[in-house]
């Protein structure tokens, strides 16, 4: 049996286990993008380059020109500690995960600088969960499983994984301003031994969230009560995850995000749905994380309507729609706490309740910055030859 027929089967019992529970209502955020101003001045730019379908084994130096691109590295001086955040939430291989190729790609170009690299991140509740009375599988044995630990010992980079820290090792700590956290969220004290941070984050649909990119990747720093404090957040549940990005440990050493979308998960996800790979898989990188979620939604937006059958929109987008009772079940199962203490998530995705700037996350990010920006530069390295696709992301980024 094939992966693909393994993740059907699953998500074919998952729909089947929530078949008696109430569907959320079609909602829209309560706040939307055309509430906020134009800020001028704010015109964010992220850098791409097209490759053709199994040709990125040769594509290190359009790796280096694009990151180069993206940033002068002003921020980095040799002997700096880097932190690459991976996005790891499963044992599940790429496109699951961050890609391992751009992991390697990243610390070649990185230790060339002079860098100390550490790479690290703490799996999700469902797969890994150390408490002080309980523990849950393994960061480390996932890392090992991916792909990833290898890489990370043949560049003799450092691994980190957040939950094998003290659990009172956890750092208390608040976002900058007005916020959507009642109490003060728990995030790793890995941040403190670092000087800068690149998230490395997977171009994924998300079964809660729609979509899951560098807005999102930040969740792997929170200890496991903080996670399920923002799954418990209802209508806040992307702000309070978009939120992390801005507790002081953490905002200003965020220097880069940089993304491979040679496959992505077009529906559902993150561990579960359809996997695409186009003829020409899209890698990019930006500075600004708002430049680079807005063309990395476009292109899961892209898969979703172009590259993902009608029979998968049938059953996985059941399933997509059905968040809410999803979020409690999880809730249930993972903290056994009681579903009628946990709000209804908002239901949102791009093209069916709104567009990609319509997102809750991307629509409280924007908040925060005092805006819209007036627009997104997105500059391409190298040319799709089918400018339909190119077409459609420029439209969809535009401001």
């Amino acid at each position: 049996m094939s992966s693909k027929e393994i993740t059907r089967r699953q998500l074919l019992e998952g729909a089947a286990g929530l078949a008696g529970m109430a569907l959320l209502s079609r909602s829209t955020p309560a706040l939307t993008q055309e509430a906020l101003p134009v800020l001028s001045g704010y015109s964010p730019s992220v850098t791409g380059y097209w490759v053709p379908r199994g040709g990125h084994e040769n594509s290190f130096a359009l790796v280096k020109k694009m990151v180069e691109a993206a940033t002068d590295f002003k921020w980095l001086s040799r002997g700096d500690r880097v932190l690459l955040k991976l996005s790891m939430n499963s044992g599940f291989p790429y496109p699951r995960t961050t890609d391992p190729w751009l992991l390697d790609s990243m610390i070649r170009m990185l230790q060339e600088k002079g860098a100390k690299i550490l790479v690290g991140d703490s799996a999700g509740c469902g797969h890994v969960r150390w408490t002080p009375t309980e523990k849950k599988g393994s960061s480390r044995a996932l890392c090992d499983s991916v792909g990833f630990l290898t890489i990370i010992n043949q560049h003799k980079a450092t691994p980190v994984f957040f939950e094998e820290k003290d659990y009172d090792s956890f750092l208390e700590t608040l976002p900058s301003g007005t916020h959507h956290w009642k109490k003060p969220m728990r995030i790793t004290s890995a941040v403190k031994e670092v000087d800068h941070i690149i998230y490395l984050p997977r171009v994924s649909s998300h079964v809660l969230a729609d979509f899951s990119g560098g807005l999102k990747i930040g969740v792997g720093f929170l200890r496991e009560d903080s996670r399920a404090a923002f799954h418990q957040g209802g209508g806040a549940f992307a702000p309070m995850f978009e939120e992390v990005n801005h507790v002081p440990e953490i905002e200003p050493k965020v220097r880069l995000v940089v993304s491979s979308g040679r496959a992505l998960t077009s529906l559902v996800g993150p561990d579960l749905g359809p996997i695409v790979t186009p003829d020409y898989g899209l890698l990019f990188a930006s500075t600004d994380l708002l430049a680079h979620d807005v063309l990395s939604y476009a292109w899961v937006k892209w898969a979703r309507e172009f590259m993902t059958s009608a029979d998968y929109h049938a059953t996985d987008g059941k399933l997509t729609k059905n968040r809410a009772a999803r979020n409690k079940g999880f809730l249930k199962n993972m903290w056994k706490l009681p579903e009628e203490e946990t709000p209804d998530l908002v239901y949102f995705q791009a093209g069916d309740t709104g567009g990609i700037y319509d997102h809750p996350a991307i629509v409280n990010f924007m908040k925060r910055k005092g805006g819209r920006p007036e627009r997104i530069h997105f500059e391409q390295l190298t040319a799709n030859p089918n400018a339909v696709v190119v077409d459609y992301l420029k439209r969809e980024i535009k401001a």
